[in-house]
Parts: structure tokens; C-alpha cells; sequence
């Protein structure tokens, strides 16, 4: 069987036109993408929101900071003080310097009147605005309780204080949330998808009826098995392999991706993409007597339409998909591809992570157990 394996690769790989589509096309495209889109990628990157805090007393006083100790605003503010949010203690001249020299995104005062002053209105601007929002509505509610009921106001004030245990975190993983990445995930997920390419070629190579090398192996009594694994293996080797020079490429030289500390969730996808669109070649090579072009445009119009679903082509389509037919991403190699790599790389959601890696796998092994049944009950009269 490795001999086998190993003619079905030779002869892919000789096929210059087979090469050319699915390695050479993509890095170009990858090129492409890169010097059109990729400028654009840490333009919508989160950046650390930095504001000013002014005590009451500092307000009134420039010379002195020691408000901010006993300043229940002020401990509200640290609790935010995290990565994403950076709080700076500050008199209020040095606040409006900072403000005017774009160090900080605003003031917040402290005090009883307490109040917020930013430059020009973002979209950080206004998570500084509902963070004082926020504050001002439990406070307001914390005062309602102590006057109405004030036999509750410990536990409100410890419920207040637990909403981190009626809370989860989402963080994210990857350093762009700019939708422009979706076209390199899409990309990759189009590259896995060529793969179906070399599962036709292989499994038509096998065929007595469609190749002088089927015919060959048929006539020396090569057992059906045999065969029928090689063609499977060499395809997804290949396959898998120009995947894997893919990565390396916007990795490590495009530097469009970043899959430091995360390679091996990607590898894995990558395999699982890669036997769905072999398994899929197999079967569409092996079902029908037709010739090898009407099934090499067979599999071109699965693989574009599966790419297109996947937003190859214009970004939001699989989103429009997701909210009117959520059926069809979950069966579409590209979606479920691009899914994954979002889940990896962007966002820590290690429960569509995996989703998409078992339906990948399911279907592959599927479309193979037809595409082998397929193959076996083929029966020649004369070679």
C-alpha cells in the first residue's frame, strides 16, 4: 500500500495544473489579501482606556490627592482598574492637561455631584459614560433601600458586591476583532476545501474504467482495500501538507495570522477540514460514470459555493446564513472552518471549537464510508 501511496503522490504532484490551483493559487491570493486588506486588520483592535480620577478634595484644592482613601466612587473605579481600563489619580489641572493632551479619554470627579468630561465622542467615550451610568444607578438604588427598607440594605449591598459570581467573563484571545480578518480565515478554510481536488484525481486514479493507472493495478490484482486507502491517504497528505505551507506563510512571513501558543487546536481543524473535502472528492469521483471534467466542475462549484458561504467573497453572508438558515453552516466545511479558526484566534470558545471539529470529522467520515462503498462495488467485465 506505501508504494501505492507513493505513486498516487508522485503523480499528483507532476500534475502541474493540480499544484498550481491548490498550493501556488492560494499562497498568491494570501499575497493579495495581504497588501489589499491587511493594513486593515489592527484598525479596529481594542485599545486600554485611560481616565482621570479627581477627588472632591482635589477639585477644590489642586494641591492635595488625599481624597480618593474613604471615596466609595473611587473603590467603584478600581474594582474596573484591569488591563482594558487604566485609572490615573490626578488634581484637576493635571487632568485637564492630560485631557487636552489626548493622555487620558476623560475626568471622572468624585464628590457628591460626581460628573464625567471627555474629549470627542468614541465609542470608548461612551463605556467611560456607562461606567458612571452604572455607578450612579446603584447608588441611587442602594439609597432608596436604606431609607424604604433598611433591614435589607446588608444584603443588597453583599448582592451588589457578588456580581461577579452571577457574571461570566468573555475575553478574547486573538489581538484584532476587525471583521477583515474573516477573509484570511475564509482563505484558509478555501485551501482546506481544494483538497476535494486531489480526492477526485486519486480515486478516478484508481478506477480501471477512468485511468490506464486504475486499469494497471486492477489487472495485478491489486486488493480493492489497498487501493482505496492509498488514494484516501496520499490525497489527505497532500492536501493537508500545502495547508500546512499556507499557515507558514501568512504566519511567519505575511504575519497576517498569529497562531503563537495555538498551534496545535489549529493543526487539528486544519486535518479535520482537509479528510471532509478529500472524503468529499472520493465520493464525488467514485458516484456515476462522467467523465473527469464534468466532475472536476462538480467539485469547482461545491468548492466555490462552499467558500462564498464561508464570506471568500463578500464579507456577511454567513452571517445572513446563521440568522435564516443555520442549518446550512453547520454542514458547510467553510463555515465550520472559519468558525473554528474565530473560536482559536479570537475568541476563547472552546465549545464552537469544538462543535465545528466533531461535525467536520462526522461528515468526513461519512462522505468516506460512502465513497468507499462506492468504490467497492464497482466491477469490471474486461480491463
Amino acid at each position: 500500500m506505501l508504494l501505492i501511496m507513493k505513486r498516487q503522490i508522485l503523480v499528483s504532484i507532476r500534475e502541474v495544473s493540480n499544484i498550481f490551483w491548490t498550493l501556488f493559487f492560494p499562497l498568491l491570493l494570501a499575497t493579495l489579501f495581504h497588501f489589499t486588506l491587511g493594513a486593515m486588520l489592527d484598525q479596529n483592535g481594542m485599545e486600554p482606556l485611560s481616565a482621570a480620577y479627581v477627588p472632591a478634595s482635589a477639585a477644590a484644592s489642586d494641591g492635595n490627592t488625599g481624597g480618593r482613601k474613604n471615596d466609595p466612587f473611587s473603590e467603584y473605579l478600581e474594582t474596573l482598574d484591569q488591563t482594558w481600563l487604566d485609572i490615573r489619580l490626578m488634581t484637576e489641572e493635571e487632568a485637564r492637561d492630560a485631557l487636552k493632551n489626548d493622555e487620558v479619554l476623560g475626568i471622572f470627579y468624585g464628590g457628591d455631584e460626581k460628573s464625567l468630561t471627555v474629549g470627542e465622542n468614541t465609542v470608548y467615550t461612551s463605556i467611560l459614560s456607562q461606567i458612571l451610568e452604572i455607578y450612579e444607578k446603584n447608588e441611587a438604588l442602594i439609597t432608596r433601600i436604606a431609607r424604604e427598607h433598611p433591614e435589607h440594605l446588608s444584603d443588597a449591598v453583599a448582592a451588589l458586591e457578588a456580581y461577579s459570581s452571577s457574571t461570566e467573563t468573555i475575553t478574547f484571545d486573538g489581538s484584532s476583532m476587525n471583521n477583515v480578518q474573516n477573509y484570511f480565515f475564509a482563505l484558509i478554510a478555501m485551501t482546506c476545501l481544494y483538497g476535494s481536488f486531489m480526492g477526485m484525481y486519486n480515486s478516478v486514479g484508481v478506477q480501471a474504467n477512468a485511468s490506464a493507472l486504475g486499469a494497471r493495478l486492477t489487472a495485478g490484482c491489486v486488493k480493492r482495500y489497498k487501493s482505496i486507502a492509498a488514494s484516501l491517504l496520499s490525497s489527505w497528505l497532500i492536501s493537508f501538507l500545502e495547508v500546512l505551507i499556507l499557515l507558514f506563510y501568512m504566519d511567519v512571513v505575511l504575519g497576517d495570522i498569529d497562531l503563537s501558543g495555538r498551534e496545535v487546536r489549529i493543526l487539528v481543524i486544519c486535518a479535520a477540514a482537509t479528510l471532509y473535502a478529500s472524503s468529499l472528492g472520493m465520493l464525488i469521483g467514485t458516484v456515476g460514470s462522467w467523465s473527469e471534467n464534468l466532475k472536476n466542475g462538480i467539485v469547482i462549484s461545491v468548492s466555490m459555493a462552499c467558500s462564498f458561504a464561508a464570506d471568500l467573497m463578500i464579507s456577511g453572508v454567513k452571517g445572513a446564513i446563521e440568522t435564516y438558515a443555520p442549518v446550512i453552516n453547520r454542514i458547510n466545511p467553510g463555515a465550520l472552518t472559519t468558525d473554528a479558526f474565530y473560536s482559536v484566534l479570537v475568541y476563547n470558545d472552546t465549545e464552537k471549537y469544538f462543535r465545528s471539529l466533531i461535525l467536520l470529522t462526522v461528515f468526513g467520515l461519512l462522505l468516506l464510508t460512502a465513497a468507499v462503498l462506492s468504490m467497492r462495488r464497482m466491477r469490471y467485465e474486461s480491463i
